[in-house]
């Protein structure tokens, strides 16, 4: 879960993730453990007939994103589809930020615990939610609360920021921790997609990679079936992701774009990556932004890296795109091999005005390529008067189909 930290045994916040309580039986958890005397058996049974009964009377409202897959579909994915449902929300929560208002408290309702992962300053007001454009939104903040709790980014299993991986720099846990990099989460918020690159019912060519999607009932439209049916409106949507994730990266201007197999967005390597995972870990399309971590896993045996990695252990799994499991906007030139359209790459830097509209022409083209889908649709995210589709030979890192 993109955001989920580990605490002490002793606390709520712990309890609360390993029995999964409703708001009411969290209430009543924070009254026990505030008390005087130990965790008794009473106060057990009070917090599991509290949270029994406020789940009975209120189920989690439904996504009212356009696409949302019905219950029986969510109610399937790991977790009851939880980290879904709260990405929905936090979709929502975009226009309507205020404490107080039928937004949030409809925002408690379908995650109960956000503040955990999107609070700045422990459930109050300020969130690390923000709109991008009119298609998305970003989860991370430049202006972090690291007095309260969080410094301002999503941790992640595969990268350390400065207190470990998965874990975020939290003063009340370690007051000597430090932020080191950055790691934001772009999603849409205006229509419901389930991931970039999903073509199940797709025609296999002989450079065309099709990823597969997971058993069980199908999440929903991909980022790749939106290319094929409007690539206009997947181009507003990618250029919107981009610049949602750039907007929250401090010191922007300090990062390229890795471009390099295996080059992974840390400190050392000075550059930024945004990417998508083939096969994703959410039923929720989300776009990584990552530079300056201080580390990141390597690549192999799992699927660890945040950036153009490759996992020579999958190089003949077309379902993880032959180890090319990250669909990202700058891809080495040589990843042209494994579909028609990917190792495209911005000219631009990622501070560079004309980055965002290069970056979604890119990606688009990479996603294309690793879904199966024709790269000529993405003409529709071409930046007007662009030089960079016909780069100077000395500074072209990417392949493009003109």
């Amino acid at each position: 879960f993109h955001g989920l930290r580990t605490t002490a045994p002793s606390s709520p916040a712990t309890n609360e993730k390993r029995v999964g309580l409703a708001p009411k039986g969290v209430e009543e958890m924070r009254k026990c453990m505030r008390g005087r005397h130990s965790y008794t058996l009473a106060c057990a049974v009070s917090i599991c007939l509290a949270s029994l009964f406020a789940r009975a009377r209120s189920p989690p409202p439904p996504c009212s994103l356009p696409a949302w897959p019905g219950e029986e579909v969510v109610s399937s994915w790991e977790h009851h589809g939880s980290r879904e449902r709260c990405f929905c929300a936090y979709a929502a929560l975009a226009a309507h930020a205020q404490p107080g208002t039928p937004r949030l408290r409809e925002l408690e309702e379908s995650c109960p615990r956000w503040a955990d992962f999107v609070s700045l300053d422990g459930g109050h007001s300020a969130t690390m939610v923000h709109a991008s454009g009119a298609f998305a939104i970003a989860l991370g903040s430049t202006s972090g609360n690291a007095s309260e709790r969080k410094y301002g980014y999503v941790p992640d299993w595969a990268a350390d920021l400065g207190s470990g991986y998965g874990e975020d720099c939290d003063v009340s846990r370690d007051p000597r921790c430090e932020a080191v990099g950055a790691h934001v989460l772009s999603l849409p918020r205006r229509l419901y997609v389930a991931d970039c690159c999903s073509r199940p019912d797709a025609a296999r060519g002989d450079a065309t990679v099709v990823a597969a999607r997971r058993p069980g009932p199908q999440p929903g439209p991909s980022l790749a079936d939106l290319i094929a049916s409007d690539a206009a409106s997947a181009c507003g949507l990618l250029q919107d992701l981009v610049a949602g994730g750039l907007r929250q990266v401090r010191r922007l201007d300090a990062f390229g774009s890795c471009a390099a197999e295996n080059e992974e967005p840390t400190a050392a390597s000075g550059c930024l990556a945004q990417c998508f995972h083939v096969v994703p870990d959410v039923w929720y399309l989300h776009l990584h932004t990552t530079a300056g971590a201080k580390d990141i896993r390597a690549a192999q045996p799992y699927n660890a890296g945040l950036g153009p990695s490759f996992n020579a252990s999958e190089a003949s799994d077309p379902a993880t795109a032959f180890g090319r499991y990250n669909a990202c906007v700058c891809e080495p030139r040589a990843w042209a091999a494994a579909g028609r359209g990917r190792g495209s790459c911005p000219e631009a830097r990622p501070s560079d005005a004309a980055y965002p509209a290069e970056a979604a022409h890119a990606l688009c083209r990479n996603v294309a390529g690793a879904s199966g889908v024709d790269p000529r649709l993405c003409h529709a995210c071409r930046p007007p008067a662009s030089t960079y589709l016909n780069p100077r030979p000395a500074r072209s890192r990417g392949v493009f189909d003109v």
